[in-house]
Protein backbone atom coordinates (compact mmCIF):
# COMPACT_ATOMS: atom_id res chain seq x y z
CA UNK A 1 0.00 0.00 0.00
CA UNK A 2 1.21 3.65 -0.98
CA UNK A 3 1.62 6.12 1.48
CA UNK A 4 0.65 9.47 0.83
CA UNK A 5 4.25 10.75 1.88
CA UNK A 6 5.39 8.78 -1.07
CA UNK A 7 3.02 9.31 -3.62
CA UNK A 8 3.16 13.02 -3.35
CA UNK A 9 6.92 12.76 -3.57
CA UNK A 10 6.31 11.21 -6.45
CA UNK A 11 3.99 13.90 -7.85
CA UNK A 12 6.69 16.39 -6.71
CA UNK A 13 9.34 15.31 -8.26
CA UNK A 14 7.00 15.12 -11.66
CA UNK A 15 5.98 18.81 -10.98
CA UNK A 16 10.26 19.66 -10.79
CA UNK A 17 10.62 18.09 -14.61
CA UNK A 18 7.48 20.17 -16.25
CA UNK A 19 9.22 23.45 -14.41
CA UNK A 20 12.12 22.50 -16.14
CA UNK A 21 10.15 21.63 -19.39
CA UNK A 22 7.99 25.15 -19.30
CA UNK A 23 12.05 26.88 -18.16
CA UNK A 24 13.43 24.97 -21.96
CA UNK A 25 10.53 25.68 -23.56
CA UNK A 26 10.58 29.95 -22.71
CA UNK A 27 13.94 29.25 -23.98
CA UNK A 28 13.09 28.43 -26.93
CA UNK A 29 10.65 30.84 -27.61
CA UNK A 30 13.07 33.55 -26.97
CA UNK A 31 14.84 32.48 -29.97
CA UNK A 32 11.37 32.68 -32.22
CA UNK A 33 10.23 36.03 -34.14
CA UNK A 34 7.57 37.96 -31.82
CA UNK A 35 5.05 37.12 -34.10
CA UNK A 36 5.55 33.62 -32.98
CA UNK A 37 6.12 34.23 -29.55
CA UNK A 38 3.01 35.91 -29.48
CA UNK A 39 1.27 32.90 -30.47
CA UNK A 40 3.70 30.21 -27.80
CA UNK A 41 4.15 32.40 -24.77
CA UNK A 42 0.20 32.77 -23.64
CA UNK A 43 -0.01 28.88 -23.95
CA UNK A 44 3.23 28.43 -21.67
CA UNK A 45 1.89 31.03 -19.33
CA UNK A 46 -1.37 28.59 -19.36
CA UNK A 47 0.46 25.44 -19.00
CA UNK A 48 2.46 27.15 -15.72
CA UNK A 49 -0.36 28.06 -14.59
CA UNK A 50 -1.77 24.64 -14.71
CA UNK A 51 1.34 23.12 -12.97
CA UNK A 52 1.13 25.41 -10.22
CA UNK A 53 -2.41 23.99 -9.88
CA UNK A 54 -1.18 20.78 -9.55
CA UNK A 55 1.59 21.35 -7.34
CA UNK A 56 -0.99 23.11 -5.06
CA UNK A 57 -3.37 20.43 -5.02
CA UNK A 58 -0.07 17.53 -3.91
CA UNK A 59 0.89 19.97 -1.13
CA UNK A 60 -2.95 20.06 0.09
CA UNK A 61 -2.78 16.27 -0.17
CA UNK A 62 0.46 16.71 1.68
CA UNK A 63 -0.74 18.58 4.27
CA UNK A 64 -4.54 17.36 5.35
CA UNK A 65 -2.92 13.38 4.79
CA UNK A 66 -6.57 12.20 5.17
CA UNK A 67 -7.29 8.21 5.86
CA UNK A 68 -8.83 7.49 2.75
CA UNK A 69 -7.11 9.54 -0.20
CA UNK A 70 -7.99 7.23 -3.03
CA UNK A 71 -10.62 9.51 -4.20
CA UNK A 72 -8.14 12.40 -4.67
CA UNK A 73 -5.03 10.15 -5.92
CA UNK A 74 -7.90 9.31 -8.68
CA UNK A 75 -8.05 12.81 -9.01
CA UNK A 76 -4.26 13.88 -9.25
CA UNK A 77 -3.50 10.83 -11.17
CA UNK A 78 -5.66 12.24 -13.92
CA UNK A 79 -5.16 15.49 -13.53
CA UNK A 80 -1.30 15.08 -13.87
CA UNK A 81 -1.97 12.66 -16.92
CA UNK A 82 -3.88 15.91 -18.53
CA UNK A 83 -1.20 18.05 -17.73
CA UNK A 84 1.32 16.36 -18.56
CA UNK A 85 0.18 15.05 -21.71
CA UNK A 86 -0.40 19.11 -22.70
CA UNK A 87 2.84 20.11 -21.82
CA UNK A 88 4.78 16.80 -23.60
CA UNK A 89 2.33 18.16 -26.88
CA UNK A 90 3.75 21.69 -26.68
CA UNK A 91 7.27 21.11 -25.76
CA UNK A 92 7.23 18.65 -29.09
CA UNK A 93 5.68 20.88 -31.62
CA UNK A 94 8.13 23.81 -30.35
CA UNK A 95 11.37 21.47 -30.55
CA UNK A 96 10.56 19.61 -33.59
CA UNK A 97 8.43 22.05 -35.74
CA UNK A 98 9.09 25.61 -35.12
CA UNK A 99 7.89 26.69 -38.17
CA UNK A 100 4.68 26.56 -37.08
CA UNK A 101 4.39 28.34 -34.67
Amino acid sequence: HMQVQDYCKAMLAEVAAWKAKLDAMKKTADGFGSEQKEKVLPLIGQLEQEVVNAQMRVDQLENECPSDWSPIKNELDELFGTVGSKLDRTFQEMSSRETLW
